[in-house]
């Protein structure tokens, strides 16, 4: 299946419904093939009952601003269009204000599918990993 994007956007967004503690949420994400982890925002972790504060797990990340320890937490499942990765590792960090997104969708989700995006025409198939693309011209 197809999913069309905004080929003059400076990213690709796509809706996200995430499975907390007893608590889903749709929220805005970016497809970020440069991010080792998912990332959501402290706001979004605590509406979805996640305690990242109390968290005995963290990570180093690299941002602007240098070299920060986050939380990394459990989260239940996040699921995009008809894709569903379940029991998945995600840290907890704060994304620019002006960013306009709510979190970023990394590798450790794309791992779990064969990923083709074609810039020209604006679309991103997230398929099996047994899928096999076919070289489009």
């Amino acid at each position: 299946m197809r999913y069309k994007f905004d080929i003059s956007a400076s990213v690709i967004v796509v809706e996200s419904e995430l499975e907390g503690v007893n608590v889903s949420e749709i929220i805005k994400m970016v497809l970020d093939t440069g991010a080792t982890y998912t990332m959501l925002p402290w706001k979004i972790a605590r509406v979805l009952g996640l305690k990242p504060e109390v968290s005995e797990r963290s990570i180093d990340i690299i941002t602007a601003s240098g070299v920060e320890s986050v939380p990394l937490v459990n989260l239940k499942s996040i699921r995009i269009f008809d894709k569903k990765v379940s029991n998945i590792d995600v840290v907890i960090h704060d994304l620019p204000a002006k960013s306009y997104v709510d979190g970023l969708i990394g590798l450790n989700f794309l791992r779990n599918f064969n990923l083709y995006i074609n810039f020209k025409e604006g679309y991103f198939e997230l398929g099996a990993k047994d899928k096999k693309f076919r070289a489009r011209t």
